[in-house]
């Protein structure tokens, strides 16, 4: 039997120090590798998400393939932030640079910041606006993650980028804190729609506030509970422009999420608002390589 090594990093991404924000893990060269040979490196590996880098001779565009320890996802904001960050330090890119990624969503543009001295920070672009539509019953939702109704303060909401989410406001930081999946009532609720994601957010000024804190239990891809969430990040300010209602122009937020798993992270996140709606979005950070080394593949 035949051994293929490829060699592999991880990155802790959304963070500027090791074991904070989410970790990563990259193959630079995933050439050749089938849709069951990476899914099953993915499990083996059992971080939130794994990416495999494809390159073709004729596009200079590397493709991306995201995969959870369970499945394929279209699109992730912490994978293509920190495959980024790696490219560009990879490469060479200075300030300025920009660099594009295929994803399953479509292509994902970043932008390279490089400070003398500071960590490389990369912003992407999400595939396409935020949209939001209804979600289950706040009563539902707040059933799916241990809550009662009352500390939910407005209607939950279907947010997309590239990648959907039921988005959950709680009313305080400790209803955040409390609140666990209940598999059961999460199974027959937001568990059994076009989206199964949970994000939980809570602002303590929702009309005017710039500071997010956020939770993100994903079941149904083998994740019990995300410490960064860039794709729900940048689905998220669909929601927040509805409730804010911002002018048009550009808009900025803080997303803090981890904190309640120990793995503390901080996400940038950006709006360009165009007639009272989302025209993009866009999320972005640090990151630092933790691990390099090599996977063995039959």
């Amino acid at each position: 039997m035949s051994i293929d090594k490829r060699s592999i990093i991880t990155l802790d991404v959304f963070t500027d120090r090791r074991f904070g924000g989410n970790p990563l893990a990259i193959l630079p060269d995933a050439t050749g590798l089938d849709d069951v040979t990476m899914q099953r490196i993915a499990a083996e590996l059992n971080l939130s998400e794994t990416v495999f880098v494809h390159r073709q001779a004729s596009d200079d565009v590397p493709c991306l393939r995201i995969f959870t320890p369970r499945s394929e996802l279209p699109f992730a904001g912490h994978p293509t932030v920190g495959t980024a960050i790696y490219l560009a330090e990879e490469n060479g890119l200075g300030s300025g640079a920009t660099l594009s990624m295929h994803t399953r969503a479509g292509l994902v543009a970043a932008r390279i910041h490089r400070p003398a001295g500071q960590l490389t920070q990369a912003e992407i672009t999400a595939p396409r606006a935020p949209e939001c539509r209804a979600a289950p019953p706040a009563d539902v939702c707040a059933a799916a993650i241990s809550l009662c109704t009352s500390n939910i303060p407005f209607a939950p909401a279907v947010c997309d980028a590239g990648n959907p989410f039921t988005i959950i406001p709680v009313a305080t930081r400790e209803a955040l804190s409390r609140a666990r999946l209940d598999h059961a009532a999460w199974s027959v609720g937001p568990g059994s729609t076009e989206a199964p994601k949970l994000y939980i957010v809570y602002m303590e000024d929702w009309r005017k506030g710039h500071t997010i804190h956020a939770r993100m239990f994903a079941p149904s891809i083998g994740i019990a509970e995300d410490p960064a969430t860039g794709s729900a990040a940048v689905a998220l300010a669909g929601l927040l422009a509805a409730v804010q209602a911002p002018i048009d122009g550009e808009h900025r937020w803080e997303v803090h999420q981890g904190d309640d798993l120990g793995r503390p992270s901080i996400m940038a996140l950006r709006a360009v608002t165009e007639n009272g709606k989302v025209a993009s979005a866009h999320v972005g950070g640090t990151a630092v390589r933790v691990i390099a080394g090599s996977i063995r593949v039959d």
